[in-house]
């Protein structure tokens, strides 16, 4: 699993450094047979201005020829921001996969009924 890590606006610290590979971890063990790419992205959009405005985008594309899920998540901690989007991307891969699994199914059941 790759993670790539940008902040923007502001310098990463090692607390939110360690915070976002603690949840990337956490989404590695949950998907064990995918090895996702992931970028995080952490956006201050109004600086010293206060108010939730803290945002993290996240792109995972999970394993060859998937496409990239895209979900990000707004609040004025950091810390919550990052554990919602991944929230986000969790359900959002958990989806995909069922839908490709459905898919599978219903092209082998095709096969079958056609022999």
């Amino acid at each position: 699993m790759r993670v790539d890590i940008q902040a923007r606006g502001f310098s990463l610290s090692e607390a939110l450094l360690t915070a976002v590979e603690e949840r990337a971890h956490h989404f590695r063990l949950a998907f064990p047979d995918l090895k996702p790419h992931i970028q995080v992205r952490l956006y201050d959009v109004n600086g010293d201005r206060g108010g939730p405005d803290k945002t993290c985008e996240l792109h995972a594309r999970l394993g060859f020829g998937s496409r990239t899920i895209v979900t990000s998540d707004v609040d004025a901690d950091l810390y919550n921001a990052i554990a919602g989007a991944f929230v986000r991307l969790d359900r959002a891969a958990r989806h995909q996969l069922r839908r490709r699994y459905r898919r599978r199914r219903d092209t082998l059941r095709l096969i079958t009924e056609t022999h």
